[in-house]
């Protein structure tokens, strides 16, 4: 949602210009040319600042898109997981996920598997948390 204050200084403005924009309309004959000029120049100077007040909340709104889209994104991610009791899992992949780095960090880092470590032993283990998982 555009900041309030953005919205509401835009209607401000606009309002601004309307009543100018009348002045204008209704004066006919009782203002004088330089009068209307100065009018003239109110009203444009004030639509253009309610130009740049629209696109300041046309930039809130596309920052405001960004960031549901990447919300979103978050969610269908955290969805696609599946945890088995010692990893997690992603759909179609198959090299799974570090437990503590997704736990503690929200990181998703894929785990290196050796087939024999050094007791015999099938190990995954992550490289940027060093954790190991035996089994």
């Amino acid at each position: 949602m555009p900041d309030i204050g953005s919205v509401s200084a835009a209607i401000a403005t606009i309002k601004t210009s309307i009543d100018i924009a009348k002045v204008i309309k209704d004066s006919n004959n009782s203002l004088d040319e330089a009068e209307r000029k100065l009018k003239i120049a109110d009203l444009i100077s004030s639509l253009a600042d309610v130009k740049i007040e629209l696109a300041e909340v046309q930039d809130l709104l596309r920052d405001k898109d960004s960031e549901i889209r990447d919300l979103k994104e978050k969610i269908n991610e955290k969805e696609s997981l599946i945890f088995d009791g010692k990893f997690y899992w992603k759909d179609g992949d198959k090299v799974p996920f570090c437990t503590v780095c997704k736990e503690k960090e929200e990181k998703y880092h894929h785990l290196t598997y050796v087939k024999n470590n050094s007791w015999g032993q099938e190990l995954h283990y992550c490289k940027i948390c060093n954790s190991k998982y035996y089994g």
